[in-house]
C-alpha cells in the first residue's frame, strides 16, 4: 500500500492506442460483474439495487468518459458517475414537467435499454486496455467495501418497512412520481398539496428504479436506501483520496464510514434517504471543483466547469441543506487555493464561479422559481419566517456523541494536528469546511468572529497606513454581540451538520493514518490486516443499528396493506392511530400510517407533507389526530361521534394504540380483517 498505487492515472478513450485483447483483465472483470448481476437480478431485492445502481452509474459513466484530457483514478471516477447520475435523471423530470410532459414507463424502459447497450459497448471498449491486476491497496479497499455491503444487508434483514416519519412521505412522493411521470410537486388526489417546495431529486430516481425493478415500494426503498448508504463508503474514500492522494487515507475513510461511525448507518432508522443522496452528490461536486481549480489545460477546465454546473444543479434538486454544505466545502478549498494565486488569476476564476451560479439558476429555473414563490417572497413580505429557535436550533448531544463519536472526533483532531505539523493543505481545507459548517448552523458565532478579524485588519491598516482598510476593520468591530443578534435559520439546523460530520472526520482520520503509515513492507501488510480486522469488529458492533423505537410498521402491516388494496373502495376513509411529533403536526403510530402511500386511501393522520397544503385540511387532520391521542391519554372522547363526524369507513387498530382492538370491540363495529395483531373494523356498509 505505497503512495503511488492510488495516484490518479491517465487512460485515453475513444479508440486511441488501446490494446484490443479480447480477454484483458478489465474485460474479465466486466464479464464477471455481468454474471453476478444476472444472479442478483433473480431476486426482487437484487433488482431494486441493480436498477438504482444503473440509473446512478450508466449516465455518469457515459458523460464522464467523453471529458477532454486524462481520467482521474477509478475511485474518483465512480464518485463522479454517482454525482452525475443523481443530477441527470432529476433534470430530465424537471424539464419534462416544466413543458407539460411526462416520463412514461415506456420512455424509461426504452431509455434504459439504450443506456444499457451504450454503456456495455463503451465499457467493453475501454476495458480492453486494462491488463494490470488490482494492487494490494485496491484489494484492501474492496475487502472493506464487501464487508460494508454485507453489514448494510444485515442491518435491514428484519425490516418490512423503512422506519420512522420521513419514510412515509418519501413513499408517497415516489408513488406520485411513478404514477404521473412528473416531479412530485403536486400530491393530489392523495393530499391537498400543490406546488410543494420540498426537494425531490431522490424520489424521482427511486421511482425510476421501482418501475424498472418491479416489486413493492417498501422493498425498493429499503434496499436502494442501503445501497446509497453503502455508496457513502465509496465516496468518503474518494474524498479522502482526492485531498490526501494516498491509498491509506481512502481505506481508512471507508472503514470509518462503513463500519465504525454510527453515521451514516443510523440514517436507516430515520429513513433519511434524501440527505444520503445529497452527501453522495456533494463529493462529486467537490471532485469537479478540485480539478477545475488545479487543471492547466483550457479544454479540460471547460469540461470540469460543465460538470460543476451539472452536479451543483442536481444537488439543489436533491437536498437544499447539503447544497449549502457543498458550497462551504468548495469555498474552503477555494480559499486555500487563492493563497498561491495571483490577483489576476483569482479575479478570472471568481468571474467563472459567478457564471456557475448563473448556469445553476438557469438549468434549475423551474425549481428555483417555485422556491422563490413559495418560500422567499412570502418571507420577504412577512407572511412566513426563515428563522427558528427553541429545540430545533439546539445541538442534540445524543446525536453529536452517538456511538464512538468521541473517539472519532479525538482521532480527527489528532489527524488535524499531524497535518498542521506537516503543512498539509488537506488539513486546512477540511478544518475550514468543518468551521464553515459550525458557523452556518450557529450564526451567532459570526458576531464573535468578525470583531477579532476587525482588530487584525485595523492594526494592519494602521501600520501600513491603508485607511480604507481601517474603515473596514472598524465596521467589523461594530458587528459584535452587543450590537448584532443573528437568528438561527430553519434551513440549517445544527443537528443536520452534526450527523454529516462523518465525511470530514473520516477524511481527517484517514489523513492522519497516512502521515504515520510505516514504510516497511511487512509493517504495511500488518496495517492492512489490522484495517480489515477493525472493519470486521465494527461490523459486528453495528449489526443492530436500527433503533426499534423508530420501527412503526411490521410484516403483519404489509399483509394488511394488500388486503386493504384488494377489498376496500379507493375512496375509503380510515381512522388510524396517532402520536405527538412536532409542534406543527402529529404522526402515525403504527402501520396504518402507510395506508395512503401504499394503497391511496384517505387516513385521519396524513403524511406530514400536508403541512405544505391547504390550511383547512391541515387543521381538520390535526384535530382528528389530537382526539385519537387524547383517547390514549384517557380523556373522555366520544369515539362513535368522532367516527360519524369524520365520515369514517374503517378503523385500523393494532396493539401499539391508542386505538386497540379491545377499545373498539364493544362499540358494535364489525371486524372485517384480523391477522397478526392488526384488526380492521368496518364502520358502515358501502
Amino acid at each position: 500500500m505505497n503512495g503511488r498505487e492510488f495516484q490518479p492515472v491517465s487512460t485515453t478513450v475513444g479508440g486511441e492506442q488501446l490494446t484490443t485483447s479480447r480477454l484483458s483483465a478489465g474485460r474479465r472483470w466486466l464479464l464477471s460483474g455481468l454474471v453476478i448481476g444476472l444472479l442478483v437480478a433473480m431476486t426482487t431485492t437484487g433488482r431494486a439495487v441493480l436498477a438504482t445502481a444503473f440509473w446512478l452509474i450508466a449516465p455518469g459513466y457515459l458523460i464522464e468518459r467523453y471529458l477532454p484530457g486524462a481520467r482521474p483514478h477509478w475511485l474518483l471516477r465512480i464518485a463522479l458517475w454517482v454525482g452525475i447520475g443523481l443530477s441527470i435523471l432529476p433534470l430530465v423530470y424537471l424539464w419534462t414537467t416544466a413543458i407539460g410532459g411526462a416520463v412514461t414507463p415506456s420512455l424509461l424502459i426504452g431509455g434504459a435499454f439504450l443506456l444499457a447497450i451504450s454503456t456495455g459497448v463503451a465499457a467493453w471498449h475501454d476495458l480492453a486496455a486494462v491488463h494490470d491486476r488490482p494492487s494490494t491497496a485496491t484489494w484492501v479497499l474492496l475487502t472493506v467495501l464487501v464487508i460494508t455491503a454485507g453489514l448494510r444487508a444485515v442491518q435491514i434483514a428484519d425490516l418490512a418497512f423503512p422506519p420512522w416519519v420521513d419514510s412515509v412521505h418519501h413513499a408517497l412522493m415516489i408513488r406520485v412520481a411513478a404514477e404521473t411521470g412528473r416531479v412530485p410537486w403536486t400530491l393530489t388526489p392523495y393530499l391537498p398539496v400543490v406546488d410543494m417546495p420540498y426537494h425531490w431529486g431522490y424520489h424521482v430516481l427511486i421511482a425510476a428504479a421501482w418501475q424498472l425493478s418491479g416489486g413493492e415500494s417498501p422493498d425498493v426503498m429499503l434496499w436502494s436506501g442501503q445501497f446509497l448508504n453503502w455508496l457513502q463508503s465509496v465516496t468518503a474514500a474518494a474524498l479522502a483520496l482526492l485531498y490526501w492522494r494516498r491509498p491509506v487515507a481512502a481505506s481508512v475513510a471507508a472503514v470509518i464510514v462503513g463500519c465504525i461511525s454510527w453515521m451514516p448507518a443510523y440514517y436507516v432508522s430515520w429513513g433519511r434517504y434524501t440527505q444520503l443522496s445529497g452527501l453522495l452528490l456533494l463529493v462529486g461536486l467537490a471532485i469537479s471543483w478540485h480539478y477545475w481549480l488545479h487543471t492547466g489545460d483550457r479544454r479540460e477546465r471547460i469540461g470540469w466547469l460543465a460538470l460543476i454546473i451539472l452536479t451543483a444543479t442536481g444537488l439543489s434538486l436533491v437536498h437544499m441543506r447539503v447544497f449549502v454544505f457543498g458550497g462551504a466545502l468548495i469555498a474552503a478549498e477555494s480559499l486555500v487555493w487563492c493563497m498561491r494565486q495571483s490577483r489576476r488569476t483569482i479575479s478570472i476564476y471568481a468571474g467563472l464561479a459567478g457564471l456557475v451560479g448563473v448556469g445553476v439558476a438557469l438549468l434549475a429555473a423551474p425549481w428555483w422559481w417555485l422556491i422563490l414563490r413559495r418560500i422567499l417572497l412570502p418571507a420577504a413580505v412577512g407572511e412566513q419566517s426563515l428563522t427558528t429557535g427553541g429545540s430545533y436550533a439546539r445541538l442534540s448531544y445524543d446525536l453529536m456523541w452517538i456511538g464512538p463519536n468521541e473517539w472519532l472526533v479525538a482521532l480527527a483532531l489528532l489527524g488535524a494536528l499531524l497535518g498542521v505539523a506537516r503543512r498539509q493543505r488537506a488539513t486546512t481545507i477540511l478544518t475550514l469546511w468543518v468551521g464553515g459548517l459550525v458557523v452556518l448552523t450557529n450564526p451567532w458565532l459570526i458576531s464573535f468572529v468578525l470583531p477579532s478579524v476587525g482588530v487584525i485588519v485595523l492594526i494592519g491598516s494602521v501600520v501600513q497606513r491603508r485607511w480604507r482598510w481601517a474603515g473596514i476593520g472598524l465596521l467589523l468591530l461594530a458587528i459584535n454581540p452587543a450590537t448584532v443578534h443573528l437568528p438561527f435559520l430553519w434551513l440549517l439546523p445544527v443537528d443536520i451538520a452534526a450527523i454529516s460530520l462523518f465525511l470530514p472526520l473520516s477524511s481527517l482520520i484517514g489523513g492522519g493514518a497516512t502521515l504515520i503509515w510505516p514504510s516497511r513492507r511487512w509493517l504495511q501488510i500488518g496495517g492492512a490486516c489490522a484495517l480489515i480486522g477493525v472493519a470486521l469488529w465494527g461490523a459486528q458492533q453495528q449489526r443492530n443499528i436500527v433503533n426499534p423505537i423508530t420501527v412503526l410498521a411490521t410484516a403483519d402491516d404489509r399483509v394488511a396493506m394488500r388486503w386493504i388494496g384488494e377489498h376496500t373502495p379507493t375512496d375509503a376513509r380510515f381512522l388510524i392511530n396517532a402520536a405527538p411529533w412536532l409542534p406543527t403536526i402529529e404522526r402515525g403510530n403504527d402501520g396504518g400510517w402507510w395506508i395512503t402511500p401504499l394503497t391511496g386511501r384517505w387516513t385521519s393522520t396524513p403524511p406530514v407533507l400536508i403541512t405544505y397544503g391547504d390550511p383547512t385540511a391541515l387543521r381538520v387532520a390535526r384535530q382528528l389526530s389530537q382526539q385519537v391521542i387524547a383517547i390514549g391519554n384517557g380523556q373522555p372522547i366520544d369515539l362513535v361521534q368522532l367516527v360519524t363526524d369524520a365520515q369514517i369507513d374503517y378503523i385500523y387498530t393494532s396493539p401499539a394504540g391508542p386505538l386497540t382492538p379491545a377499545q373498539i370491540a364493544g362499540l358494535g363495529y364489525e371486524p372485517v380483517y384480523t391477522q397478526g395483531g392488526v384488526v380492521i373494523y368496518q364502520v358502515r356498509a358501502r
